[in-house]
């Protein structure tokens, strides 16, 4: 009888359960779309937490919170692996997505790459290719209508650490970030 007890006590404890199942989701501030990122796990080694990534799924304004997301109402989508996202966020326009992430395996801490979908031409794209520096903090926020607010390395000290604020007007700047494919 003991070892049944102490069986079930360790099966219990061993048991774990995500209180918000990995997932994020939020619209634009103009409804008219509806994000949803989720945590997926690496194919090779699904049990190694520290290999995880995640996919981001753009869905139209039909879908949210409240409904089931058909295939029909997602309009663009894209898996990130062995990266998680630190800091999600709409631009107040509506017309960017803008993420910040850190790697699932704990390597470089200090470097957050960052992305951004945009509804335009509804592709992702590389932000850093127009910060002038690796982004160094998960935190950003933004400035009406489009402008995201971005800590980075200050590449023109590199022998120090030193940060720099950024501000990278999205909607001129997109163009000429890296498209992922």
């Amino acid at each position: 009888m003991k070892s049944v007890v102490a069986f079930s006590f360790l099966l219990a404890a061993g048991t774990g359960f995500p209180d918000d199942f990995g997932t994020w989701s939020e619209a634009s501030p103009n409804k008219a779309l509806f994000a949803i990122e989720r945590r997926i796990p690496d194919p090779s080694e699904p049990s190694r937490l520290d290999l995880d990534g995640f996919a981001v799924f753009i869905c139209n304004s039909e879908s949210g919170p409240a409904s089931v997301v058909t295939p029909g109402s997602v309009i663009a989508q894209r898996s990130f692996p062995l990266r998680l996202v630190s800091q999600m966020r709409w631009s107040p326009d509506s017309q960017f997505l803008l993420f910040t992430t850190a790697s699932s395996g704990g390597h470089s801490p200090w470097h957050f790459k960052t992305f951004l979908f945009c509804v335009a031409d509804r592709s992702f794209r590389n932000v850093e290719d127009m910060t002038g520096g690796s982004v160094e903090a998960p935190d950003f926020h933004f400035e009406p209508p489009d402008i995201a607010v971005l800590t980075t390395h200050d590449i023109a000290a590199p022998e120090t650490n030193a940060k720099k604020k950024v501000k990278l007007a999205l909607g001129k700047a997109f163009q000429h970030m890296q498209r992922l494919q």
